[in-house]
């Protein structure tokens, strides 16, 4: 019966954070600061190949898998496979949460981009230590860095700013070589960088032990 209970408590904040990040994803569209991080890879392989961002977020996401298992080796553990389960739910849910933000105002003057902005980081960070710490499974990039904490020792939140300054490096170059700019990438992607494992970091001192007495009773 406790673990019944557990599910019931877990599953739903598991999808509460999941749709929290796809709200943080889409303000981050609307502020015209540029993508959160986790989202710029996959939004220059959409303008590369003409796709849709949900495609392409599911087949970066793919890559990221295969970077776990590069990274974890024997301790890739095969269940995470269905990783690619969720990513088809997060591109749900990021069709959904973009219908809300749509009903924004549109090209606001600077202010209130840098307001959606914020706004974007602390969905982010916020979606992310709810899913994460209701142990179910990770998304495909929280999953890297994770994995990236487990080899080197260090906090998720740690490997969480590396991992996500990596993936805006990628992206510039991949902008570079195949659209001639920098697309997607302004000062908003590179604050959200630091600012989402912060926002990670807050969480876990404040919210972890009741969020877990909470969800493993």
């Amino acid at each position: 019966m406790t673990k019944l209970v557990s599910w019931m408590r877990r599953i739903p904040v598991y999808l509460i954070g999941l749709f929290l990040m796809t709200v943080g994803v889409n303000l981050s569209v609307r502020s015209g600061l540029g993508m959160s991080p986790i989202d710029t890879i996959p939004y220059v392989v959409s303008l590369i190949s003409q796709k849709s961002l949900g495609l392409c977020t599911t087949l970066v996401f793919s890559t990221y898998i295969l970077l776990q298992i590069l990274i974890l080796r024997r301790d890739f553990q095969w269940i995470n496979l269905f990783q690619l389960v969720i990513s088809t739910i997060f591109g749900w849910f990021v069709t959904l949460s973009g219908m809300l933000t749509d009903l924004l105002p549109a090209n606001p003057g600077y202010p209130l981009q840098l307001i959606y902005m914020l706004c974007s980081i602390v969905f982010l960070g916020t979606g992310i230590f709810l899913y994460v710490t209701t142990d179910i499974l990770n998304m495909p990039a929280d999953a890297v860095a994770l994995a990236l904490s487990f080899k080197t020792g260090k906090p998720m939140s740690s490997t969480k700013i590396w991992f996500d300054c990596t993936v805006v490096v990628l992206s510039v170059i991949l902008s570079m070589i195949f659209l001639h700019n920098i697309s997607g990438i302004r000062e908003g992607t590179l604050v959200a960088a630091f600012g989402v494992g912060l926002c990670i970091r807050f969480w876990e001192r404040h919210l972890t032990k009741p969020l877990h007495q909470f969800l493993f009773p």
